[in-house]
């Protein structure tokens, strides 16, 4: 089974990326600020049984080079994809990394045949003022204080408590924050030379086609459970479940149940989650 670590020079930077297992192509991606590709870690080994799986780190985050201009992750995707000589990918994109899939989606739909949202973010559709205060602090104390007070900070915020599996599941919770407390480079650059697709996500989620699956959790942030039944809702050929039990990482929190369902949906068998009692809607 090929198993590969490797750079990829993508629109005048470096990629970070893995691949593993052979078969239909499935790229997952991770959200930002304090991710990076080993937050897929529980799901590389049991998708390679079956997929040809890549991740890799976003421009700005992990071990992929630090953006000196402008770019667009959605961009850096296709360059990836057509690199790697990928067809018709299904898509599993995290938070922040759901909102690059659906862009992705808008754009280049000819390139995709399904769609995994987990607790996603989705361009156009507004952060409320509480966010993006918080946000702005976080920012602000990184700047004035360095990374790494930002980061504690953040990790002991109750505002972003939903972000950390809770202190009952040991496991999940200590490599949550281990990859957080790596992600003192997200700090670096600004985020906002990064351009999103236009017209924004949120007023063209009719156009998506390809069957898509939404993944919430019960213990997610208000916000986001928002933002999924909205895409939910607009999305005609989309499937919503909720995970219980979980906040804004189920993938990590519980592993089993998320690879089961997503195995499962790309295998084109819902019904299975349904009989089998999932908050399937």
């Amino acid at each position: 089974m090929p198993d590969i670590k490797d750079y990829l020079q993508v629109n005048n930077t470096r990629l970070f990326y893995s691949i593993k297992g052979e078969g239909e192509p499935l790229v997952l991606l991770h959200g930002v600020p304090f991710n990076d590709l080993r937050i897929w870690d529980y799901q590389v080994d049991t998708f390679a049984r079956k997929y040809k799986v890549v991740c890799y780190d976003h421009r700005g985050y992990g071990k992929s080079d630090v953006p000196v201009s402008s770019f667009s992750y959605f961009d850096d995707l296709k360059f990836l994809i057509e690199a790697l000589e990928l067809k018709k990918v299904s898509l599993i994109g995290s938070s922040f990394g759901g909102s690059v899939a659906i862009d992705f989606a808008l754009k280049y739909p000819e390139l995709l045949k399904s769609l995994i949202l987990v607790g996603p973010a989705l361009n156009g559709y507004p952060y409320p003022p509480d966010f993006m205060t918080e946000a702005m602090n976080m920012y602000m104390t990184a700047y004035s204080e360095g990374p790494e007070a930002a980061i504690e900070k953040s990790i002991d915020n109750p505002f972003w408590e939903y972000f950390f599996p809770s202190p009952e599941r040991k496991e999940a919770r200590a490599k949550v924050l281990q990859i957080t407390r790596d992600a003192k480079k997200c700090f670096s650059w600004d985020p906002r030379i990064a351009a999103v697709l236009e017209p924004y996500a949120s007023e063209r989620l009719n156009e998506i086609r390809i069957p898509t699956l939404i993944i919430l959790s019960d213990r997610e942030s208000d916000f986001n459970i928002e933002v999924g039944e909205y895409i939910h809702k607009n999305i005609e050929n989309s499937t919503k479940v909720v995970i219980p039990g979980c906040g804004h990482l189920p993938h990590v929190e519980n592993p089993e149940e998320f690879n089961w369902i997503v195995l499962n949906f790309l295998s084109g068998d819902r019904h299975s989650l349904n009989d089998a009692g999932k908050l399937l809607f």
